[in-house]
Order: structure tokens, then sequence, then C-alpha cells
């Protein structure tokens, strides 16, 4: 036995960096001011993005101006927006068409509808198909590439006149007594000692009236501000990663395929997938729970490993693998829900809140819907010019109320039944589905 086979990479986490992430220093001279900042470029963000700008531009519409000019912002790490989205992915369009009722699901940035799909258990040698669980059922989804998804949502928030900032990492939240005021961006520029370089640019200091946090999972702002202000959640959060490539193929694929089983270990929760994107073009990967206990397991290898299988290797053998990547996914459902996702100044939303549904592999839905329900709190806070937790809080209240609760606990402990291996999970995972 080797000396890492018993360290569990879940149970060892760095310290948080919290006097870098939590900045009580008055904002630069040279400041940008915004009345809305969303960080990160996501689909939860640009959701609520859209969804706020909407409702100002109804308000002053009818009240002859009374809102004013209201400068909305989305702050986005890279150079372009869908550059850091990484996800298979099947969408479940319920916010697409409450963003945009008057646009027909042809009118969305997808490939198409799901119209067959198979879940298998999978040997080294074999895989054999397995009933689709009533959650897994994707009638009525689509097929879409996310990176695309959201460079449509940014041009469409665009055209409402929301500013879609790019190639801004953010590294903090700017304080005063105690209410968030702004982000401050990471400096640029420097060399690997950390010394400026010709091309050097300093941070800027972005002021706002709110906040929103859609950072995606784990993301550094949201960590920092629910440690700063000790929000604790019933369960820690459980995490996956998910690796996944795109490749150009010769036979086109005609249906979804998520799999379970083999290459993973029967400790170690999971599965694969395979999506058709376009007649030559597919979506694969593998997700690995980040609960394993064997610290010699590595994702990407069985993944590669995983390709070989005949059922994948039919497709791809012939093709060229054009983009990989790889992401963290929150797994941990209702249990690990933040007791708190709204404050003074803030809001969080999407994958920074852990909205992940892992029984039907869903987020995006929830992500999206949780930024309208963001939007719509920022939209009362305009008009009562009051942006205190006080007001903030019916977030909280309206997430709680919503659709997105409401799965989230019908498959409260659809994750954690998995803790005890596979097969007894797996059974315990039925009896959930039979018993609703």
């Amino acid at each position: 036995m080797t000396s890492t086979e018993n360290f569990i990479p879940a149970i060892f986490q760095p310290e948080l960096p919290l006097s870098e992430i939590i900045i009580n220093e008055k904002p630069s001279d040279e400041r940008v001011d915004f009345d809305i900042i969303f960080v990160g470029a996501g689909p939860a963000s640009l959701a609520g993005a859209i969804k706020l700008a909407q409702l100002v531009k109804e308000e002053n519409e009818k009240s002859g101006g009374n809102l004013g000019d209201i400068q909305i912002a989305v702050v986005e790490k890279s150079k372009e927006v869908g550059e850091h989205i990484l996800s298979g992915a099947i969408i479940n369009p319920k916010a697409f068409k409450e963003l945009f009722p008057n646009l027909k699901s042809e009118e969305f940035p997808f490939y198409g509808p799901v119209k067959d799909e198979k879940i298998l258990y999978m040997t080294k040698k074999k895989a054999i198909r397995l009933p689709t669980p009533p959650s897994m059922k994707n009638h009525g989804n689509f097929i879409a590439s996310l990176s695309e998804t959201t460079r449509w949502l940014a041009k469409k928030a665009e055209d409402l006149g929301i500013n879609i900032v790019t190639g801004f990492p953010v590294k903090g939240l700017l304080i005063e007594n105690g209410k968030v005021i702004g982000v401050r961006t990471t400096d640029s520029g420097r060399d690997r000692e950390g010394k400026p370089l010709e091309n050097y640019q300093a941070s800027t200091d972005i002021v706002a009236k709110v906040v929103v946090l859609g950072e995606g999972s784990r993301g550094l702002l949201t960590q920092g501000f629910l440690q700063w202000q000790n929000i604790k959640s019933s369960n820690p959060q459980i995490y996956a990663q998910g690796v996944k490539e795109i490749w150009q193929i010769k036979t086109p694929l005609k249906e979804v395929i998520h799999t379970m089983g083999w290459p993973l270990p029967k400790d170690v929760f999971g599965g694969s997938f395979m999506y058709p994107m376009q007649e030559t073009l597919v979506s694969i990967g593998l997700v690995v729970g980040l609960d394993y206990e064997n610290g010699n397991l590595d994702s990407h290898y069985l993944f590669q490993e995983m390709k070989t299988h005949p059922l994948f290797r039919k497709f791809l053998e012939g093709g060229e693998m054009l983009e990989w990547g790889a992401k963290t996914i929150p797994e941990g459902g209702y249990y690990s829900l933040p007791e708190k996702i709204s404050g003074d100044g803030v809001m969080i939303i999407g994958d920074s809140a852990g909205l992940v549904e892992v029984a039907s592999l869903k987020g995006i839905h929830y992500a999206m819907t949780s930024g309208i329900l963001a939007a719509q709190t920022i939209f009362e806070a305009l008009k009562k010019k009051d942006f205190s937790d006080k007001t903030l809080s019916s977030y909280d209240k309206s997430v709680k109320e919503s659709f997105i609760l409401k799965d989230l606990w019908k498959k409260r402990n659809m994750r954690l039944a998995f803790k005890s291996g596979f097969y007894w999970g797996s059974f315990k995972a039925g009896l959930m589905q039979i018993s609703g």
C-alpha cells in the first residue's frame, strides 16, 4: 500500500486567503461605477442581467423613466464569453422560454431536441442496457454547446444595453461598514517572480449597489463571502470533476448515451456521457466524484482508458479531438446548500450556490432561474432604493419557494446514498425513484 492510498482529497482543502478576498479598503479614486455587477458570464449571470434589463426597460416605459439609466455589467475573467464554460450539455429550455417568450424553440442556440437516449452499465468489454429512470428521461430537452449558448445570451444582453466586460478576473470583494460595495479585479502583466512587466496593468475597483456572484463551482469570492459571514450548510458540499472532449467523428452518433460502472472503481460515484452535437461532432466526458478515498485515482487517466471501450472506440477511431477541458461540479444537493445566499449588497446564484440536481444531471436551467429570481429581487430593491440584506433576502425566499428547491428536495438523498458504494447506492437510489 502506498502512502497516498488512504489520502482522501476532499478532506484536505487549502485555506482561503480571506484577507485578500474580503477587502476593507476605500475604493480607488479611479474606480469604475455601475449600478449592478454580475461576476462571471455563465448562464446564471447572463440570464439575471437580461431579466433585470427587461424589467427596468418595462418600468421606465410605463413610468416615464422613473428608474433612470440603470447601468448593468457582467464581468468575465476570460477574453471572450464562453471560453471558460464547460458542459455537456443537455438543457431544459424552461428558463429560455421565460426570458424570451416570443421566440420558438428552433430560434434558441440548441443543436436540436433529444430524440433517442439510453443508459448503459459498462464492464471492461461490454455495455449492458439498463432501464432509464424517470429523472434521467430527457424528452423535451435539447442538446447544446454551453459555450455557444452563453455567447448567444451575451449578444442578447448587449442588445439590451448591458455591459459585457471580458478579460477581467476578479480577486476580491470591496467592503464598507460590513456591506459589499463592489469588486477588485486582479492585476496583470507580472513575471514569474511577481515583478511588473512593460504591459503591467494595476487592479481596477468596480463599485456597485449590488454584486451578484455567478462565478460557478468553487468560486473564490463566494467561498470567501460564506466564510466571512460564517454561513454554513447542513452537510459539506460534495464535488465531482468532469473531464470532457469534443471530437470530430466519421460515424454519426444518433442518440444520447449515459453510462455507469467501468472504468470507475466500485467505491467511486460517477459515470460517462456522449452526446451528438452536429452530424459528425460529439461531446464525450467522464464525471468522477471527488469524495473517493484513494489519492492515486486519476480522473484524466480513467477518461483516456474509458475511450478504449468498444462502445466509444467505434465512434472515435479515425476521428480527431478538437477541444478538451475539465471543471468541478457541485453534487451535494439540498443538504449542501448554504443556509443563506444573500447579504448586504450581495447575492449568490447558479453553481456558486450549489444549485445542481445530480439525479437528473441538470443544473443549467436551475442556474438561469436563480439569476432570474435574483433580478426580480434587485428590481424591487432599485424601486425601494434599498440594497440591504433586509431587502435582498427576499431572494432566498423566492428560491426556496421555486421549483428549484422542490426538485432538490425530492432527490435530497440521491448523492448521499452512494457514500456506501456503487451497488448498495444503486439499490437505495432505485428505491428512491420508486417511492418518489
